[in-house]
């Protein structure tokens, strides 16, 4: 078996189930891997949150084009890049938003162990707790934002009349 073709089974697969939403999340994963990782790398080389958020939102988005579009919404063209860009800003402020929330709110300092939390990860592994706290934030949040990214990508950008434009 070629590589092209070990590539092509499970995509073949996923095609033949017919319902979008259960095809979304299986990409969803592939793509939530993805963005997960940009964002926990750009974290680790010294980016802020606001930019890490961005560079990983950009990258993820470029790659979640053409996943989302052609396997989950059958959409083989480009007219619709700019809306998908759009839904993708609109979560990237509310991603941010999130993330800010959860920063202020004092749970990362209870979950990452500091001042006696449940984990204690911090300490025990000499971690940066805004970073720690940021990749568990990103956890937190992932699928309520992955149903969200689905109503808004099937409603605005991916609708019926709009589908291999």
């Amino acid at each position: 078996m070629t590589f092209v073709q070990a590539i092509h089974k499970p995509i073949d697969l996923l095609m033949r189930i017919e319902n979008r939403f259960i095809r979304f999340l299986f990409v969803g994963v592939i793509n939530t891997l993805v963005g997960y990782t940009l964002f926990i790398l750009c974290r680790w080389v010294g980016m802020e949150r606001a930019v890490a958020v961005l560079v990983s939102t950009v990258l993820a988005v470029t790659f979640n084009y053409h996943s989302t579009g052609k396997l989950v919404f059958e959409n083989k063209g480009y007219s619709v890049i700019l809306q998908f860009f759009v839904v993708y800003g609109i979560m990237y402020a509310v991603n941010l938003a999130e993330l800010h929330f959860l920063a202020e709110s004092g749970l990362y300092e209870w979950l990452i162990g500091i001042d006696g939390g449940c984990l204690n990860i911090v300490e025990r592994f000499s971690l940066a707790h805004d970073k720690v706290g940021d990749a568990i934030g990103q956890l937190i949040v992932v699928l309520p934002n992955a149903i969200m990214t689905f109503l808004l990508n099937k409603t605005f950008v991916f609708s019926r009349n709009k589908k291999n434009q």
